[in-house]
């Protein structure tokens, strides 16, 4: 068994953080010595399970906090107060076969490097090549490419991404993201004239100005009911009532698995109209479901789908194509009916034990 450290900023609500506990809780339940590192002493909405946890002590982390709030507040910058005090406390003692560091911790490879140089170092990338190269670290791109290349593993929730990380290191591996929701036996009956959306209030990201065109071309009586909360909230409700759409794009906030589960079960599509994604946790628990899945055609719902063959996928950006295929789900039940079973075979691919097999095999061999 191996003795393996998983690193992550916070636990926050959070697909990132989700993902982290449910591999981590998994591989100590199997045996392996797992160390769960925390960044912050913040509320955590996830439990750990794991052989040991280590995280900041609540009065050092608040003072901390308070003193990079004040400096962004008379100075405008926090270059004084980054995470590297965090990560090299939180890094020093333990011996670990692996560690696994999250996207946050990429610029501080060679810290933990230097700390643990006996332990296999793996960089989890959960979103797309494209994002964390133009977007997420266009500023540290340089840092970010040098990780890459000198890390001992690369892991990726989709190929497209592999094989471009792969141009800078041999070893990537392909392992997605489990069902972290919990199976409840109940599937939907597909009668009712609802699409579910689960998804972070990102304009941007999630695709939000695209899912309100789709709203506005819905025949009466079918609405989409959205699941999630996030900083655009406020833009997406103003927009809501601006367009008259208040029967058609209904707003439930987060949910906790009980209810999430329900707002799944009672839907009869799962649409996600994002720009792009690392690979959907959403996209696997409606699927589980038996919710017909619709998408945009980018690399994370191109996988999810087996390339379309699981799913319905339309071109990035053309709501009209979106809403063509959401009419031909929404006017045939036997339509529904197909892609159902196609989404509840697919989802059997992204269950924990599968998932946690692909880890064993790939990462702690």
């Amino acid at each position: 068994m191996a003795n393996v450290a998983f690193a992550i900023s916070s636990l926050s609500m959070g697909g990132i953080e989700r993902v982290t506990t449910t591999i981590a809780n998994g591989l100590a339940s199997q045996g392996h010595d797992v160390t769960l590192i925390n960044l912050s002493n913040r509320k955590e909405y996830f439990p750990v399970l794991t052989q040991h946890h280590l995280k900041p002590g609540w009065l050092p982390y608040n003072w901390w906090r308070v003193k990079r709030k004040m400096s962004y507040l008379f100075h405008g910058d926090i270059c004084k107060y980054t995470w590297e005090p965090w990560v090299r406390s939180q890094f020093v003692g333990g011996r670990y076969d692996c560690i696994i560091l999250n996207p946050d911790f990429f610029v501080y490879y060679d810290i933990v490097k230097k700390l643990h140089p006996e332990s296999k170092i793996y960089l989890w990338m959960h979103n797309n090549y494209d994002v964390y190269i133009h977007k997420y670290f266009s500023e540290e791109v340089d840092i970010l490419v040098k990780s890459v290349r000198e890390a001992d593993g690369i892991i990726c929730l989709e190929s497209d991404s592999a094989q471009s990380w792969g141009r800078l290191n041999e070893h990537v591996h392909v392992i997605h993201n489990p069902l972290t929701l919990a199976g409840s036996g109940t599937r939907s009956t597909l009668q009712s004239r609802t699409i579910a959306c689960t998804s972070r209030l990102m304009k941007e990201q999630k695709g939000l100005d695209y899912l309100l065109a789709v709203a506005s071309d819905l025949p009466e009586g079918w609405r989409v009911v959205l699941a999630g909360d996030g900083q655009d909230r406020k833009w997406l409700q103003s927009e809501i009532a601006a367009r008259g759409l208040g029967a058609k794009l209904v707003l439930k906030g987060s949910l906790g698995d009980e209810l999430l589960d329900k707002h799944y079960t009672e839907a009869s599509i799962f649409l996600s109209t994002s720009r792009w994604e690392g690979f959907p946790l959403v996209a696997a628990e409606a699927m589980s479901r038996g919710l017909p899945f619709v998408a945009f055609d980018i690399p994370a719902m191109r996988e999810v789908t087996s390339n379309g063959r699981y799913g319905l996928l339309a071109p990035l950006g053309d709501t009209v194509g979106m809403s063509r295929v959401l009419s031909g789900l929404m006017e045939s039940i036997g339509m529904r009916r197909h892609y159902a079973d196609l989404s509840l075979r697919r989802a059997k691919a992204f269950s924990l034990d599968k998932i946690l097999r692909d880890w064993n095999e790939f990462v702690l061999q």
